[in-house]
């Protein structure tokens, strides 16, 4: 668990050493110590920019610190078969999930709603969303955590689900951290199963694109399910993402990967990188 931690510190310290760069260089540019509101336009293309940058220094610290290799067993290519079942996979996930946080009453609190449509009103904001971060996220807790306790660990299903908890917690918020531990578990498991990134950088992608497509293209980006369909149209959209999610498993499972990706147990040597 030593590589694991010192991953998670490395990921939270560079999110935070970027994010304070908008911060102090408003201050510098008024000669106060002031902190800057929240709708200053060069501020938040600041802290979006920053955001994206942080994104990429992960990136190249996992890449030049060997903790995840960009070799073919990491990529290597699928059947467009189970590349379409993934995306039918995450896609049922959403159905059911958003239908079970409006029945638990999850809802975003004012700082956190304002932050993500500062996300979504803004074009870094969405290619920090849907492009960097399903890309980032995925090399470090599937390729570098779970990648590497799956090969330490005798138990998989234990790599998967701590990977998928760190994956929730590093979220940072209540409404977040649930689903994404769900979604952590899917991933993790298509990852296990397949041993290529691909699928779950796939997965992630388009769950966060859905979400960026829902923002913008519906009406009012607060509306329900139940609002929208109707008690029994968001009961039945919610039944049919569970179907659609248990038939792609076993797709998945049966049809398409009848055998998990060989994990071979090495003796760690990241421990000893930076």
């Amino acid at each position: 668990m030593k590589r694991t931690i010192k991953l998670i510190i490395y990921f939270i310290a560079y999110q935070l050493a970027f994010s304070s760069f908008p911060a102090i260089a408003y201050m510098l540019r008024t000669h106060s110590f002031e902190m800057p509101l929240a709708t200053d336009e060069t501020y938040i293309f600041q802290t979006l920019l920053c955001s994206l940058l942080a994104s990429l220094a992960v990136i190249i610290h996992l890449i030049a610190g060997r903790y995840v290799s960009l070799n073919r067993q990491n990529f290597s290519p699928l059947s467009v078969s189970l590349l379409i079942t993934c995306v039918l996979f995450v896609t049922g996930m959403g159905m059911w999930s958003n239908y079970l946080n409006e029945l638990l009453g999850v809802s975003m609190s004012p700082q956190l709603q304002q932050a993500f449509e500062m996300l979504m009103q803004h074009p870094l904001g969405i290619i920090s969303t849907v492009i960097m971060a399903p890309v980032v996220e995925e090399l470090l807790f599937r390729g570098a955590i779970e990648g590497h306790l799956l090969r330490v660990w005798k138990k998989p299903a234990y790599a998967i689900i701590v990977s998928s908890l760190l994956f929730g917690l590093v979220h940072g918020n209540l409404v977040q951290a649930p689903f994404a531990f769900l979604l952590g578990l899917a991933l993790g498991w298509i990852y296990y199963h397949t041993g290529s990134l691909l699928p779950s950088i796939l997965m992630h992608f388009i769950n966060n694109l859905t979400a960026t497509l829902t923002y913008h293209l519906s009406g009012d980006p607060d509306t329900t399910l139940t609002e929208t369909f109707g008690a029994t149209g968001a009961l039945c959209i919610a039944l049919g993402g569970i179907v659609l999610t248990i038939l792609c498993v076993w797709i998945i499972r049966s049809r398409l990967i009848t055998q998990p990706a060989a994990w071979v147990s090495t003796t760690p040597t990241s421990d000893n990188t930076i």
